[in-house]
């Protein structure tokens, strides 16, 4: 249920458009999340119904985290920036162990199928993320211009990343968040992590929402759907037959 209390001000909205991300914000207590962490391990052990990928899309398959991905405080704030209609696209837990891989400073837009690219994503902390264990590291205002991508170096996670020689990360912000803490960005804003050289597991859970519309040229399984999280979605144009 939506609640007055979640919508955005006018200096946050502003903050938005000027920096492409806001947060961190309180989805639910650290103690909360704590709670659901043996659940998440559980599903992130399992296989999902009609993909191979048991990290991506798991709201489809869960309650558990389709109310995450859904819940009023992420939602609320999206749609005080992108408008009542919200159809909810993806989500993908990033799951990094001691010693997982760099990911590479990047643009999401790049890996994705879909036109025109206008997307919110919300990255939620299902564990502590903080400088030790890698948390999310973001350059406000790197939403402004597209950053050309290269082929990765062996050392990343990612097949391809933003072109270093493009990229100023002298005002990079550490977006260290405790277990139920949220921050929103959009489909341009530049983001990293580094390899986690700590002891202790770092999973967030990214839940990527578009307009009705945004065009989907390439579905991730065949069951999946978009999902009206909030208003409605007159366009149909990813209804599938």
């Amino acid at each position: 249920m939506s609640n007055t209390k979640n919508r955005l001000s006018e200096e946050e909205k502003q903050q938005f458009w000027e920096k492409g991300y806001l947060g961190p914000y309180t989805l639910c207590s650290p103690e909360d999340m704590v709670k659901m962490q043996p659940e998440i391990v559980e599903i992130l052990h399992s296989d999902a119904p009609d993909h191979k990928v048991r990290e991506h899309n798991r709201h489809l398959d869960y309650p558990l985290i389709y109310k995450l991905a859904t819940h009023s405080t992420v939602v609320d704030r999206m749609a005080s920036i992108y408008g009542p209609d919200l159809l909810l696209w993806r989500t993908n837990f990033f799951v990094k162990e001691p010693g997982a891989k760099e990911i590479p400073w990047h643009q999401d837009f790049n890996y994705w199928p879909v036109e025109p690219p206008i997307i919110i994503s919300a990255w939620i902390a299902i564990d502590s993320a903080t400088l030790e264990n890698s948390c999310l590291q973001i350059i406000p205002g790197s939403h402004r211009k597209v950053i050309p991508h290269i082929k990765a170096t062996s050392d990343m996670a990612f097949n391809q990343m933003g072109d270093l020689n493009y990229i100023d990360t002298s005002n990079v912000v550490n977006l260290e968040m405790q277990p139920g803490e949220f921050v929103l960005f959009n489909e341009r804003t530049m983001h990293h992590s580094e390899a986690n050289r700590s002891d202790k597991r770092r999973i967030g859970l990214a839940v990527r929402v578009i307009v009705p519309i945004v065009k989907v040229f390439d579905w991730d399984s065949p069951k999946h759907e978009l999902i009206v999280i909030n208003g409605e979605d007159r366009s149909q144009i990813n209804k599938r037959s």
